[in-house]
């Protein structure tokens, strides 16, 4: 547990501070990385203040920053896609509130109801609500949830996966500080953090409920589906892991109807009460079944090439996990080991996990922003983070790992290296010089113009050594 504590607080301080210290020094002057999670920054506020998800006494708020970019003078009345507009009822003579339209967030709300926490001892001392308190609140809320994350997964490898403290430590490490969980993740309120924290809650209890000392299953497995079923809620993406562990049960119980019987029963339970609060807040603020913005997305979103997709996930210059997180590249290396061993049963949750990645990024491939949009790195495939992480662990006990640690340990230096450069230069600079869309996608496979490179000649600009960073930039 004092691992676990320092651990939890490290993490929190580290990713907090990154983006205080870049901003208030005016090195990263972007103070918020996307408006996808705009609603998530507000959502909190209205939770605490007036006991609502309606988003409407913060509207105006948000669109003086952010307003839709088709009607930036406000005359055409459109709502920015990150809101919806609901229960729009002509008033003619009455002045009821409850006929006026209401906006709500038109993605999953976990992240902004997890966020809560960490804006309550604000509210309590009545800190006025302004952009600049708001950014504080937002960015300790998403430094405290990846935080969170990387607590648990420290306690889900160290239990399960690898007893040596110093392996452990370091795996987690590099969980946190070597993927874009730090320069991306940490640092705003996207729902990938809240869908890696609690997907890594229910693999916890679900490895538990199975594991040969856990007398008591059921409730391991109820906690299980609970917390996959808000994972879920936070992110669909979470389906995945949420269906395809579950294997793991039958091949353990397989011999004992009943036991499968039961255990099912259970795992279904715990799913019941993320699925009541989603039908609740879709019918009472949503006034629909459909998950927020991405109900309107499914009929029109899929529309890339699945193999440059596919691939793109793996090495755009711009996008690739092996690009950003070089080291993962040992995850194949991993899986390798134990098709060799052939000790598949000792290795369930791996190969769980292999499927889990490729199915996601295969999916992920086919659709039309499997980049990510304006972000940094392998944002689409974040999700998966924790599972592809647990793709190392054959090769970090292996043999191979002595005899090829020097290399490995430079893959993650190179890492780190690229996280900080993300901490530092993601202000969207790059995106605005380069970014084609979907439609032509040839801009993500650049090696000269690829956002590392460029961020390099930012440097070399700042040291005078070079005129602009790119055609468009000012000198």
């Amino acid at each position: 547990m004092k691992h676990f504590l320092l651990i939890l607080l490290g993490s929190f301080i580290v990713y907090f501070f990154s983006w205080f210290v870049v901003y208030k020094l005016g090195i990263n002057n972007l103070p918020l990385q996307s408006e996808d999670s705009l609603p998530a920054v507000f959502l909190p506020l209205a939770v605490i203040k007036e006991n609502t998800f309606y988003l409407d006494t913060y509207y105006n708020m948000m669109l003086e920053r952010y307003p839709h970019p088709d009607d930036k003078d406000r005359k055409l009345d459109l709502t920015p896609f990150y809101l919806k507009k609901v229960q729009e009822i002509k008033i003619y003579e009455s002045s009821d509130k409850e006929n006026r339209p209401h906006y709500v967030s038109a993605f999953p709300v976990i992240s902004g109801l997890l966020a809560i926490p960490f804006y309550l001892p604000f509210m309590l001392f009545g800190t006025v609500v302004s952009w600049e308190n708001l950014l504080i609140m937002s960015h300790l809320s998403s430094a405290g949830i990846m935080a969170l994350g990387v607590g648990f997964f420290y306690l889900l490898i160290k239990r399960f996966f690898i007893r040596d403290e110093k392996t452990s430590i370091t795996i987690t490490f590099i969980y946190a500080f070597c993927t874009i969980n730090y320069a991306l993740i940490s640092q705003a309120l996207w729902q990938h953090g809240t869908v890696q924290l609690l997907s890594i809650l229910g693999l916890y209890f679900l490895l538990k409920s199975i594991s040969a000392e856990n007398r008591d299953y059921l409730s391991s497995l109820f906690f299980s589906g609970f917390f996959f079923g808000w994972a879920v809620l936070s992110r669909p993406t979470a389906l995945l892991p949420a269906g395809i562990f579950t294997l793991l049960v039958y091949l353990s119980f397989k011999s004992n109807f009943w036991k499968v019987l039961k255990s099912t029963l259970f795992y279904i339970l715990g799913l019941i009460p993320p699925g009541m609060f989603f039908l609740w807040y879709n019918n009472t603020f949503y006034k629909t079944i459909a998950n927020q913005g991405y109900a309107d997305q499914l009929s029109v979103g899929w529309q890339s090439n699945i193999i440059e997709g596919f691939l793109g996930l793996w090495i755009s210059p711009s996008k690739g996990i092996l690009v950003y997180s070089p080291f993962l590249i040992f995850a194949f290396i991993g899986l390798f080991i134990v098709i060799r061993d052939r000790k598949f049963k000792d290795h369930l949750p791996i190969l769980l996990s292999w499927l889990v990645v490729l199915i996601q990024i295969t999916v992920m491939g086919k659709w039309k922003h499997w980049y990510g949009g304006w972000s940094f790195g392998y944002r689409m495939a974040s999700d998966i983070t924790p599972f592809l992480m647990l793709l190392l662990i054959p090769y970090l006990k292996s043999d191979l790992y002595r005899r090829t640690r020097k290399f490995f340990i430079a893959t993650v230096a190179f890492s780190f290296l690229v996280e900080l450069f993300g901490i530092i230069f993601f202000d969207g600079i790059w995106h605005s010089a380069y970014d084609r869309g979907y439609t032509d996608t040839g801009w993500l496979w650049s090696i000269k113009d690829s956002e590392f490179v460029f961020n390099i000649r930012r440097i070399l600009v700042k040291l005078n050594l070079l005129e602009r960073a790119c055609p468009k930039c000012l000198p």
